[in-house]
């Protein structure tokens, strides 16, 4: 049987595959890049629409690594990798 693999732009990790064309997606964005655990997910102690700058009403923040002090917080997403 082929197994196709493809490489993270992100961590430079190959994933395999047994179908070409495949798409993974790594699991590096889920880890902090600081420490190496795993992150939690973030949830802000206040309503989404209260952060924004110059009307934009976005919050960039995803995952958050609370073994720091200050807590480290994560913007990265999770990066997909297509199996050739």
């Amino acid at each position: 049987m082929a197994r196709h693999e493809g490489k993270c732009s992100n961590c430079g990790k190959t994933h395999y595959s047994p179908r070409q064309s495949d798409i993974v997606v790594c699991d590096c964005w889920e880890h902090c890049p600081m420490c190496g655990a795993e992150m939690t997910p973030y949830a802000p102690d206040l309503a989404l629409n209260t952060y924004g700058f110059d009307d934009r009403r976005d919050l960039a923040v995803l995952m958050v690594c609370a073994l720091h002090f200050p807590m480290f917080f994560s913007t990265r997403k999770p990066v997909e990798v297509v199996c050739t």
